[in-house]
């Protein structure tokens, strides 16, 4: 208790003392200086050069009457001090009102009439108009001797040039609002021009430099707290130098009644508000930064009583200009407590206490000038503008001892941080390279365990409880692919490998994909061109499109996904917009940091958006999203697009040649053929992946066919019908990898031409969509030569396996009539060599000619002449029609004899059907019609036989064997389909025959 007594004790006196420092330093008054007595300033000894002199002292006055020159002496005037409150003089021993108006008279005597003299105005309340030797020279309102007056109180300068020796100086005062008095209350100067206007400068200099150091300080104050929302006393400190300034502004030369048309009164409310403004403020800032030594019930009270004060700014100003008084006594309590609790502090040796003091001082004194320059003559322009400065150094001191104090605190706090985050990171990264292995192996298994055979024994709970296993391991993947690759990104190792990307390619496996493994209810549409090139690391790129059209298909239970492009000036907008249910627009801006689940964690794991993002800005692009709740989000992916011209014109210049070790050019489609090779059919579009896979595949003895076009495939199968493998880029312009494979599984079994896919992809939907689209095996790029090696091996023995079981079945296909036939027609030669001897030697010929096209059996992928498949048919026939000589009709129509090639044992299969099971036990017609219809050749049999029940037609035409189906069709149907176009129908009507329709590519027979 003592301490604080002694405390108190102290601060008042440091207070007075510096306030009467301050006076004593403020106080014009010179003992050289003249005086005004009885009305009358002598100047003549004075030098009005470069000098300004105060017009202080006794001057005649006039209560009542707004007077001019002439009329002056007319009337009693009394001596009163100016400046001064009239309500201060003493007029026939009664105090004047404070409310009336008024004429002050001074005569000034100078010497020189010369040079031009001006008069700088303080503050005169509250209207005043200015003559010199009944001229006007300057007014500031409209006096009048009613309350009819324009008060407008604000200095200013005024200039004129002395005609005499003798100046009289009129001034009319009114007053009618404040109640606390009206006159001149500051100090009236007179100079030359020059000195009055370093007067008025000097004045509005303070004004100026006053009024931008605290609002700068608000500027600063205000953007911090708004910006980081850290400790709110930033925000009181913030207003409380905004009321500083803004009372700066409405006081002293008034600023503000310059720049804004503002009527006075609203200039009186003005600096009401700051005046109690900054004293509110002030006392929250000092509360809050000293709160465990302020009192709060005492704060409390201060505070209500400012508010209440603030209120009055409401009321007329003349009844609010009673409280001018209050207003001051309310800022000095605040700012004598502030000193209080700040000694404590002080002593309490809180860091940067003593800076708060020495603050709060400087705000103290100037204050209380401030007040003083209100009532009585105390300028507060009268010394250097340091005040305000002292203030601002010592919180800036304070504020910056405090961040020192903080930022030292957060830099060790953060090196604990960062050492534990790079813990964390390698403790992350480590378990995931270790979670990988055995998150597929539990993949693959629950996988395998879902397929049609193996769960055929399961019951549905169990199916459910293993489809659940492989939903949630698959997703724990996805978290691992996304911790590493986000530890990657944070460490800076994910470097990128740009080259050319077709985005539709792209584009067009991703929704392939995600049609397979998404919901039947979301319709994904691509819009994308084809051919729409870009230059990106083609997986990563792909990482991004999948992570956003994934999210847009997962939020979306039932509508659209649609992705579309466009160029903009220097960039390709790629746009993913989906029907979903959209985000919260309080969401929208934390939906890329990482690890951040908004809602349904269990449908993310919160990193892939925040990879995505990182990965779209190693682009050198932006990632944006715009979503309305309940009607869908747009994402945006903005790649720069420069690069793709820069990289076409190189792809121009190439004109697709790549360079061997020799440096000989390369022009594709490409060629070499091996005597005795296998023949091999490569398409990719990078040219050095070809040529790496043309120089491996050409040691080991292959034909390579080598193609950087995806259409080209088609063309070359045609051309090259024996191809045993197909090496096939997943990305690639025009048509990718799982399209090319798609269109080829519609005429070639897995067995009839393996597919080994090449693929950059990581993830396993990508590895699934190229088993689903037909693909045998894939291999990971960069491409390992003894892998390659390894796969092409054992798909091209599977190839082999393959032709060998076709080749066990045409034999089949022979050997199943032969025993039967052959004993049937030898009884006949048997027979007709007793009856017809030249009868006989034919069949003989016949049946020999058919034994050798029969047993010869050739490759089925191999072609032979449509002569030698007609010659063995012709022989058939003919056995036949000696055996039953009026039996059957045959006829061969054909326009003209065609030099083409055929699949062996294409056609006498289908004649030898006609016969035995078309006109079985019955006497008919079969009619063989060959025609060329562009580049197609149509072949028709149709007899006129017994036909079949559409129930036995749809059994014959299935894939599945069957009773009702022959070796002979099976075998036919399945070698057609690898052929172009190549087709195969049959139409047939119960009692009416069967017509058997083959159309097949016009192949020439070029050794003929």
């Amino acid at each position: 208790m003592r301490m604080r007594k002694f405390l108190l004790i102290f601060m008042v006196i440091i207070s007075v003392v510096m306030i009467g420092m301050t006076s004593r330093l403020l106080h014009n008054d010179s003992q050289n200086a003249p005086k005004a007595v009885a009305g009358v300033i002598d100047l003549r000894q004075y030098d009005l050069h470069q000098n300004t002199v105060s017009l202080d002292g006794e001057w005649d006055f006039v209560p009542d009457k707004l007077l001019n020159y002439s009329d002056f002496d007319s009337y009693h005037s009394y001596a009163v001090n100016v400046p001064s409150l009239w309500s201060s003089y003493k007029l026939d021993n009664q105090h004047f009102t404070t409310l009336g108006s008024g004429t002050y008279r001074l005569k000034i005597l100078i010497n020189d009439t010369d040079t031009i003299l001006g008069i700088k105005t303080g503050n005169i309340r509250m209207s005043n108009a200015i003559y010199i030797n009944e001229k006007r020279i300057g007014q500031s309102g409209e006096p009048a001797e009613n309350s009819t007056y324009i008060q407008q109180n604000v200095p200013y300068v005024a200039f004129f040039s002395p005609e005499k020796k003798e100046l009289e100086l009129i001034i009319h005062v009114a007053n009618f609002d404040y109640a606390s008095g009206g006159g001149i209350i500051g100090s009236i100067f007179i100079g030359d021009q020059e000195s009055i206007g370093k007067l008025r400068e000097g004045s509005l200099f303070y004004d100026l430099i006053t009024i931008a150091a605290f609002f700068t300080m608000f500027i600063y104050f205000a953007g911090s707290y708004l910006y980081a929302k850290l400790e709110i006393e930033q925000l009181y400190f913030s207003l409380f130098c905004f009321m500083v300034g803004l009372y700066s502004t409405s006081h002293g030369e008034k600023i503000l009644m310059l720049l804004l048309p503002i009527s006075y009164e609203s200039l009186i409310r003005v600096q009401i508000i700051s005046s109690i403004g900054s004293g509110i403020f002030m006392l929250l800032y000092f509360n809050h930064v000293l709160q465990q030594f302020s009192h709060k019930k005492f704060v409390k009270a201060l505070y209500i009583i400012g508010i209440l004060l603030l209120a009055t700014v409401m009321l007329p100003i003349s009844i609010s200009s009673y409280l001018q008084a209050a207003h001051s006594i309310y800022i000095l309590i605040n700012i004598f407590y502030l000193l209080y609790i700040q000694t404590i502090a002080i002593f309490k040796r809180l860091v940067g206490a003593i800076y708060l003091w020495l603050s709060t001082m400087a705000i103290l004194i100037y204050m209380v000038v401030a007040t003083l320059n209100l009532n009585i003559n105390l300028e507060i322009y009268a010394l250097p503008p340091l005040l305000p400065f002292i203030c601002l150094t010592m919180l800036s001191l304070y504020i910056s001892h405090r961040f020192t104090d903080s930022y030292l605190e957060k830099g060790r706090l953060t090196n604990a941080l960062l050492r534990v985050d790079k813990l964390k990171d390698e403790f992350l990264a480590k378990t995931s390279h270790e979670f990988r292995t055995p998150l597929h192996g539990v993949i693959a298994i629950s996988q395998s365990m879902l397929e049609p055979k193996e769960s055929a024994s399961l019951t549905v709970e169990q199916k459910e409880k293993i489809s659940l296993i492989f939903n949630i391991t698959e997703k724990l993947s996805h978290l691992v692919n996304d911790i590493l690759d986000f530890s990657k990104l944070k460490e800076g190792e994910l470097k990128l490998r740009l080259t050319t990307v077709d985005l539709y390619s792209v584009t067009h496996v991703i929704v392939d994909i995600l049609s397979y493994i998404g919901s039947k209810d979301v319709k994904i549409y691509n819009y994308i061109e084809r051919g729409k090139l870009l230059v990106a690391d083609e997986d990563r790129l792909r990482q991004i499109l999948y992570n956003i059209i994934e999210n847009a298909v997962k939020y979306t239970k039932q509508g659209q996904v649609e992705i579309s492009c466009y160029e903009e000036q220097e960039y390709l907008t790629i746009e993913v917009r989906d029907t979903g249910r959209g985000i919260a627009p309080e969401h929208l801006e934390s939906i890329f940091e990482p690890f951040r689940q908004l809602e349904d964690a269990s449908k993310g794991t919160g990193l892939g958006l925040n990879v995505t993002k990182e990965l779209v800005k190693l682009h050198g692009g932006e990632i944006t999203v715009h979503s309305v709740v309940d009607q869908g989000t747009t994402f945006c992916v903005k790649l720069p697009v420069e690069p793709i011209k820069k990289d076409l014109q190189q792809k121009q210049q190439q004109n697709k040649i790549v360079l061997t070790k020799d440096y000989l050019p390369i022009a594709f489609p490409y060629f070499t053929e091996k005597s005795m090779g296998k023949k091999i059919l490569i398409a990719d579009d990078d040219h050095i992946n070809l040529k790496v896979l043309i120089d491996i595949l050409a040691k080991e003895n292959y034909s390579v066919i080598a193609v950087d076009d995806s259409r080209q495939v088609f063309e070359q199968l045609q051309l090259h019908p024996d191809v045993d493998l197909l090496i096939l880029d997943i990305m690639m312009p025009h048509l990718s990898g799982y399209e090319v494979c798609q269109q080829i599984r519609k005429s070639y079994t897995s067995a009839e031409l393996p597919i080994l896919m090449l693929t950059a992809a990581i993830r396993p939907e990508d590895l699934l969509a190229a088993f689903q689209s037909g693909a045998n095996d894939f291999l990971h790029k960069p491409l390992d030569t003894a892998e390659l090696k390894t796969r092409v091996r054992n798909l091209i023995l599977l190839k082999e396996s393959a032709e060998i079981a076709i080749k066990m079945e045409t034999a089949f296909l022979q050997a199943q009539i032969k025993p039967h036939f052959i004993y049937n027609v030898l009884n006949s030669i048997l027979s007709l060599s007793y009856l017809d001897l030249d009868k006989a030697r034919i069949m003989i010929t016949d049946f020999a000619s058919f034994l050798r096209s029969s047993f010869s059996f050739e490759n089925t992928n191999s072609l032979i002449p449509l002569e030698q498949e007609l010659t063995l048919i012709q022989a058939y026939v003919n056995i036949h029609q000696t055996r039953y000589p009026d039996q059957l009709e045959w006829e061969i129509q054909m326009d003209e004899p065609l030099n083409i090639l055929i699949p062996p044992l294409l056609l006498q299969p289908l004649v030898e059907n006609a016969l035995f099971h078309g006109l079985k036990n019955k006497n008919g017609k079969v009619i063989m019609t060959i025609k060329k219809e562009q580049q197609m050749i149509e072949i028709k049999i149709e007899d006129d036989g017994r036909g079949m029940t559409p129930e036995i037609l749809e059994k014959v035409l299935s894939e599945e064997p069957s009773v009702h189906q022959s070796v002979g069709i099976r075998n036919i149907t399945k070698r057609i389909k690898k052929y172009e176009n190549a087709t195969f129908h049959i139409a047939s009507i119960v009692g009416e025959g069967t017509t058997v329709t083959l159309r097949f590519p016009l192949i020439l027979d070029k050794k003929r």
